[in-house]
């Protein structure tokens, strides 16, 4: 589960969340993009590990829930780089939240 919340009492601007992903997984594209077609997000990009989503801005002290399926792929233990939240034209005011773990486990 990803979650936003805009803190502020204003309304923000074009908003973008990156969510690290532990290795051994990937998301799921097809699901990616029905949050686009059911306007959670605006967009999304993936690199490496790590889910990019783009909104055109957030309305004050909103929040907003993403579902995101994953698919477990290689089995281990894991550790996600840091997922992180800006506004897209002030990059330098980052919020940091540490990377999740997970174990994957063979059938």
């Amino acid at each position: 589960m990803v979650e936003i919340k805009n803190l502020s009492k204003d309304k923000l601007g074009m908003v973008v969340a990156i969510v690290g992903l532990p290795g051994g997984i990937e998301p799921r594209h097809e699901q990616l993009q029905e949050l686009i077609k059911m306007e959670k997000v605006s967009s999304y990009e993936i690199r490496g590990r790590e889910v990019i989503f783009y909104f055109r801005g957030m309305k004050e002290s909103q929040e907003i829930q993403l579902k995101v399926d994953i698919i477990a792929r290689i089995p281990g233990k894991f550790k996600a780089p840091a997922s992180r939240v800006y506004l897209y034209y002030t990059d330098e005011h980052k919020k940091w939240v540490d990377g999740t773990t997970c174990d994957i486990v063979a059938k």
